[in-house]
């Protein structure tokens, strides 16, 4: 692959959006490679200049970080190459080994309580440090967590691509768009002018949701024959059903705090991230 600094071997692991992620060899360290298309229209360069900002913020994000449940760089310094007649940027980040939450489902794992008190602890501490620098991931679904072999950062979250800064610079003029993923947009994200609004308790949505499926192998909103719209009203309006109904023999504490973090309007959810690593440590 061009650009690479020298490589005893690459091979593809990934690739989604505008990304390929490959697995590389770097001297003595085994890193995830990523090479980011810069989208760009030829007769409007500020869409260009739009998308490479985008990706700019995303390594700023995970530069500063230093939470150990979210992904941190690699050793490739960021830089701009061009293959063919494409722009990207090219960088790594740690290689996470492990399995995702996504693979695990897929093979129809229900995993014990104590599985999911770890996934939830994590992801919340990952996002109290996102939101103690006011930022939102807007993406967290069972795609982008990893379960490692590590007791001390035993679940991952990567990608932070759609990261939102709370009250910073928009970076998209299209601010009718509605960035993530269809299963795993939180209800607030469908209202008009949802950015004006927009915190945390989103990332806290979509914990809920995470956990709710890592626990259940059900995808709440997945219908496979429905329309987009009729997807996102859905989500918008109709309650999943109770997570204690699919996993009875979790405690029903646990069941009603995941049923809690998953409700439509953000001021019902439990809000306080301190005090739900606290409730979430007392599953462990």
């Amino acid at each position: 692959m061009p650009c690479v600094p020298e490589a005893a071997a690459l091979e593809e692991i990934g690739e989604g959006g505008f990304k390929v992620v490959y697995r590389a060899r770097i001297e003595d360290t085994v890193e995830a490679v990523k090479l980011a298309l810069i989208p760009s229209d030829d007769q409007d360069e500020e869409v260009r200049d739009e998308n490479a900002r985008r990706i700019r913020r995303e390594l700023a994000i995970l530069r500063d970080c230093v939470s150990p449940f979210l992904v941190k760089l690699g050793n490739i310094e960021p830089r701009e190459c061009r293959i063919g007649n494409r722009d990207y940027v090219l960088y790594s980040e740690e290689y996470v080994p492990g399995e995702s939450l996504r693979s695990m489902i897929g093979r129809g794992l229900r995993p014990p309580l104590r599985d999911l008190g770890r996934l939830g602890f994590c992801l919340l501490e990952a996002v109290r440090e996102l939101a103690g620098r006011n930022l939102i991931h807007r993406d967290i679904k069972p795609d982008n967590v990893i379960q490692t072999n590590r007791e001390d950062r035993p679940f991952v979250l990567l990608d932070l691509g759609i990261a939102y800064h709370v009250g910073g610079t928009p970076l998209t003029r299209d601010t009718g768009r509605i960035p993530g993923t269809l299963y795993y947009i939180a209800p607030e994200m469908l209202d008009a002018g949802f950015r004006q609004n927009l915190d945390y308790r989103a990332d806290l949505y979509t914990i809920g949701l995470t956990l709710y499926e890592f626990g259940s192998c059900v995808q709440p909103f997945a219908r496979r024959e429905d329309a987009q719209y009729t997807t996102l009203y859905r989500i918008k309006t109709q309650n999943p059903t109770p997570f204690r109904e699919l996993r009875s023999d979790l405690p029903v504490d646990f069941c009603r705090l995941v049923d809690q973090l998953m409700k439509k309007l953000p001021a019902l959810r439990p809000s306080n991230i301190a005090g739900l690593v606290r409730r979430m440590e007392g599953f462990l």
